[in-house]
């Protein structure tokens, strides 16, 4: 490839860019939304998570 006709790709490749910067940034939004989505069920599960280790003590306490 000649000099010219890379300078020329880089230029079209930087004219595409400019112009496609939204798709670049679509998965970062995805990306946050995915995690604050998974914040939620984090929070959720460990108060499932203590509820039932509240449930394996009242048991052990019947049991002794």
């Amino acid at each position: 490839m000649k000099e010219k006709d890379f300078i020329r790709f880089l230029d079209s490749f930087e004219r595409f860019l400019g112009r496609n910067e939204h798709w670049f940034q679509k998965p970062e939004e995805k990306i946050k939304a995915f995690e604050k989505n998974m914040t939620q069920w984090n929070q959720d599960f460990v108060k499932q998570m203590s509820d039932v280790e509240k449930m394996i003590k009242e048991l052990e306490k019947r049991m002794e």
